[in-house]
């Protein structure tokens, strides 16, 4: 097997990827060959993105509520009447917030939630028969954050990612007789509700990693390319933490 990244003729599904982190790792994909399925919550950020992206060429759009049963099902039937076949799920979409312990309310908390795993549970569930077919990959963004914490008010994102890591591990051995692969990216990477706490969690990110900075978008996208390649075989239920070294600890003293 050629070691290359080549997903010519492939279909990708990639969550909430209008913008951010989503869109640089949806523009990989088709970089690579692929027909990008974009998704957003909002059809007027998809029909933007789009735009951006200079057309439709391998580009289709899928706007919907992923917290939804009923309407995750929809959204990935367009976009497998769009693309033809579905290889690749990314779910992107975590927006990190804030908050102390003591302060959160519980619509936020379940915001939180809803906005990772629950999404990337109901999605992944939907594809699932699709993915069977291909013997595709899944690949989830999480964070770092969900492997050795965070800045104080951060345990709801920290919670959210540490779910998503679980539960993709437990995914990924309940699909791994069925040849799908099911795998996680924990970057030192944060899309913030606000420039607040996207500032907070950015110089909390360069102070603890040895290199000195955060994650950029091309290595997160290089990251979850290498887990959708068929050359990752190997890979099953892993968490891949292009963090800086974040991850490792740091030296005391």
């Amino acid at each position: 097997m050629a070691i290359q990244f080549d997903f010519a003729g492939k279909g990708v599904l990639v969550t909430h990827s209008a913008s951010g982190l989503g869109r640089r790792i949806a523009e990989a994909f088709h970089e690579l060959g692929a027909k990008v399925a974009i998704h957003d919550p909002h059809a007027a950020d998809v029909a933007r993105a789009l735009s951006e992206l200079g057309g439709v060429e391998r580009y289709l759009g899928v706007p919907g509520d992923l917290t939804n049963p009923p309407h995750v099902a929809g959204i990935v039937q367009q976009a497998l009447d769009g693309l033809g076949r579905l290889d690749v799920l990314v779910c992107c979409g975590a927006k990190a917030r804030l908050c102390p312990v003591d302060g959160i309310t519980p619509i936020e908390l379940t915001q939180v939630l809803g906005a990772s795993t629950k999404q990337a549970f109901f999605t992944t569930q939907a594809c699932v028969p699709a993915l069977r077919a291909t013997r595709g990959a899944v690949v989830h963004v999480a964070s770092t954050i969900g492997l050795v914490g965070g800045p104080r008010g951060a345990v709801a994102y920290a919670t959210a990612s540490g779910a998503t890591m679980q539960m993709t591990r437990m995914m990924a051995l309940e699909l791994a007789t069925d040849g799908v692969r099911v795998n996680v990216v924990c970057p030192a990477w944060a899309e913030a509700d606000d420039p607040a706490a996207q500032a907070v969690l950015g110089d909390y990110f360069r102070s603890r990693s040895p290199v000195g900075r955060t994650t950029t978008p091309d290595e997160c996208a290089a990251a979850v390319l290498y887990l959708a390649a068929p050359f990752s075989g190997s890979m099953v239920g892993g968490a891949l933490a292009p963090d800086g070294g974040i991850a490792s600890g740091h030296y005391v003293g």
